[in-house]
């Protein structure tokens, strides 16, 4: 093994750690940015009706062809070799069962997104819808006849909901609004026309049938998830009422009648509902719906709601559980899944760094854990009594295993770990850290080959992304720690107040309060990391992605003790950023700032301490991202070069809030490392910033420069 045994106080340090060497003499190759974009990962499996066979995704890309790929990969349950099944540069996703065993999938090969079917009887898969506007998702009815999609109103589709008025003009030939020139006219934030809406779609084995696709919902609504009942009658929507998630990520569940359109709202109204399932004898249907009403989804913890569908009765199974059920977000990844007999539920939560799949009984809620493993599950699928999913760790990219779902001992179907092995990237140590106030911060250590002993390893803190998420013991293809580690640094990931996993009253740790409590958590462990030995005070630095990104602003603006930082994605003004970007993240997270809280977000931005930055900055931006508007980071840069602070602003083409394509994440991950290895190891020949020049000051006010020092934070309400 390549790690060698590093310096006795850092053993000392980090319980458990344990002493590697080079295996034959010899020598691993390098894990460079390039290698480690190219680790392909597995994801979406799903298990044939039967539950003989797994379809799966395998995907990566391709550096050198600046090309991502993904393929369709076939394995049998009781083992043996996977086999491709398709092939092409179409990165088809999607993927579904037909009730018979033959396997759909979303491609983009004929120009627009549409449902192609593969028999899986030796002929060509072939298109099954032909929507102009293209298919954003679909749900198989239960004779495999039809299909329910999302999609768009396109010009060439029927429509049998009423009339909106648009484009109808008067007998004069002039409508109210006469705008034919080249400017854009808005009345909305958002196009409700341009809202996914529900559709039903007959389908045969050659491609789309003799019925017209037939429209069920209509704007506002923007539909979002669809489930069928058993009898084919009914549909389980999840929807919003009223806008979309960019200004009001409210969700309800409603009942559709398939062959009148008639919707009924069931869940309740001043509460998140999400993701139904119908029980398979169809008397009950499953769904999350957030636990309070004072709180927004982002803030609230989920319960698994039935609904007895004869009477209309409710009944919560999980009111008891603390655990996380959502994956990071507002709504959890995937439905609540039946066991056969509609005894089981089945569904994933997160415990601090793990995260595992979980049961609750129908009958009296009782919550069993179903899987224990060292890493993460990152997808799962049930079909006839079996388990399919994919589990990973945070130095592996993953595999597929299945196994009998009543438990037993899983067979490994495929794996991409061995992507990894010439490598030989060392375990991560998972550390508990203090944080303030008696919180504690989880994170993991990556460290470097080797290490000097005197004043400890040039160290990067690490950010996630949210606020309300968290670094689990999981693959992540986006974040090259292991790359950082083995250019010299010590790299911890945190998960300070805010994240989730730990907790309703953690995860509230930054409401109505980003950037103060979540900060102080990340100071204290920083602290802790210097104290043991671990990190070296004069080489630190900070760096994260979109809310880490917001926190690498604040972080900078609040203390000098950083030797670098990099921010990429991240909000720097609060008050402009509720304009500019998707002012969701704030109103769920200061409920309406603009009717009282405008002057405690300024307080809390960067912004308002933009005087007092001195740490050198690399700031990196999509240019078309809406989530967070790249005008943030254009207000950074200009405040850091007008007060002379070393700083670049890197503006990626194309790019929303995930910068993506293989050529730019090759170049802002690459310049990540250069900017530290430059600051921190004061390497001269890795890219810095050229030397700024300041706004000549003509007065100076005596009392700007830092107001915080790490021994004592002046906290605000």
């Amino acid at each position: 093994m390549r790690h060698l045994l590093i310096a006795t106080f850092l053993i000392a340090a980090v319980p458990g750690m344990a002493q590697s060497a080079d295996v034959d003499g010899v020598q691993p190759v390098d894990f460079t940015i390039e290698a480690f974009l190219e680790i392909p990962v597995l994801h979406s499996p799903r298990l044939s009706p039967d539950g003989e066979r797994v379809a799966y995704l395998r995907s990566g890309l391709s550096v050198e062809n600046e090309t991502r790929h993904r393929q369709i990969w076939m394995a049998d349950s009781a083992g043996g070799s996977p086999r491709r099944i398709s092939w092409g540069e179409d990165r088809p996703y999607a993927l579904a069962w037909r009730p018979d065993g033959a396997l759909s999938f979303i491609s983009s090969r004929g120009g627009t997104p549409q449902v192609w079917l593969n028999p899986l009887d030796g002929s060509e898969p072939r298109a099954i819808t032909d929507l102009e506007q293209g298919v954003g998702g679909y749900w198989w009815s239960p004779d495999g006849t039809r299909l329910a999609v999302l999609a768009t109103k396109g010009e060439d589709q029927e429509d049998t909901g009423e009339s909106d008025g648009e484009g109808e003009d008067d007998e004069e030939g002039g409508g109210a609004d006469e705008d034919d020139g080249d400017w854009t006219v808005f009345d909305r934030l958002e196009q409700p026309e341009e809202f996914p809406q529900l559709w039903i779609l007959q389908v045969t084995d050659e491609g789309p049938g003799d019925d017209d696709p037939r429209r069920l919902t209509s704007p506002p609504i923007n539909a979002q998830h669809a489930a069928w009942s058993p009898d084919g009658e009914t549909i389980a929507l999840t929807y919003n009422p009223r806008f979309s998630g960019l200004v009001d990520e409210d969700q309800r569940v409603a009942l559709v009648d398939v062959a009148s359109g008639e919707m009924t709202a069931i869940s309740a109204e001043d509460r998140h509902a999400s993701q139904a399932s119908f029980s398979p004898d169809g008397t009950r249907l499953a769904f999350f719906m957030d636990r309070e009403t004072d709180y927004r989804a982002y803030l609230n913890a989920k319960d698994v709601v039935i609904r007895e569908l004869e009477s209309g009765q409710h009944r919560v199974l999980t009111g008891e559980q603390r655990l996380s059920m959502d994956g990071g977000s507002a709504t959890p990844p995937r439905p609540p899944v039946w066991s056969d007999d509609g005894a089981w539920l089945y569904f994933e939560i997160a415990d601090g760094t793990s995260r595992d799949l979980y049961r609750v009984a129908v009958a009296d809620g009782g919550i069993q854990r179903v899987t224990e493993l060292e890493g993460n599950v990152r997808a799962f699928s049930i079909s006839s009594q079996r388990l399919a999913f994919v589990e990973s760790e945070l130095h592996r990219p993953g595999s597929l295993w299945v196994r009998a779902l009543e438990g037993g001992s899983p067979t490994k179907l495929d794996s991409t770990d061995d992507s990894v092995a010439a490598y030989e990237l060392s375990q991560p140590v998972k550390l508990t850290l203090p944080g303030a106030d008696g919180v504690t911060v989880d994170g993991f250590l990556f460290l470097p080959p080797g290490g000097e002993a005197a004043g400890g390893l040039p160290t990067i803190i690490e950010m996630h992304g949210g606020p309300y998420s968290r670094y689990g013991n999981a693959w992540s293809g986006r974040y090259p720690w292991h790359v950082l580690a083995d250019n010299g640094f010590a790299v911890f990931i945190a998960n300070p107040r805010g994240g989730t996993g730990y907790g309703i009253e953690f995860r509230r740790g930054v409401y109505r309060n980003f950037g103060t409590d979540d900060f102080r958590d990340l100071m204290a462990a920083v602290d802790a990391l210097v104290e043991r030995g671990i990190a070296d005070p004069a080489r630190l630095g900070f760096t994260g992605y979109s809310y880490g990104g917001l926190m690498t602003n604040v972080v900078i603006s609040r203390t000098d003790r950083f030797a670098a930082a990099v921010s990429i994605a991240g909000m720097f003004n609060f008050v402009s950023g509720m304009g500019q970007s998707n002012p969701q993240l704030l109103i769920d997270s200061y409920r309406q700032p603009w009717a009282g809280d405008l002057e405690l977000l300024w307080q809390h931005s960067p912004a308002s301490r933009a005087h007092a930055i001195t740490t050198p900055t690399l700031i990196m931006h999509g240019e078309e991202d809406h989530p967070v508007d790249p005008r943030q980071s254009v207000e950074l840069f200009s405040y850091l070069q007008l007060n002379g602070v070393p700083s670049r602003l890197v503006l990626y083409p194309r790019e929303g809030h995930g910068i993506n394509e293989p050529a730019h994440m090759v170049d802002y991950q690459t310049r990540e490392l250069e900017w530290f290895r430059h600051y921190l190891l004061g390497d001269v020949d890795a890219a810095g910033a050229e030397e700024p020049v300041p706004v000549e000051v003509t007065v100076r006010d005596e009392g700007v420069g830092m107001q915080w020092d790490r021994r004592e934070f002046d906290g605000e309400e």
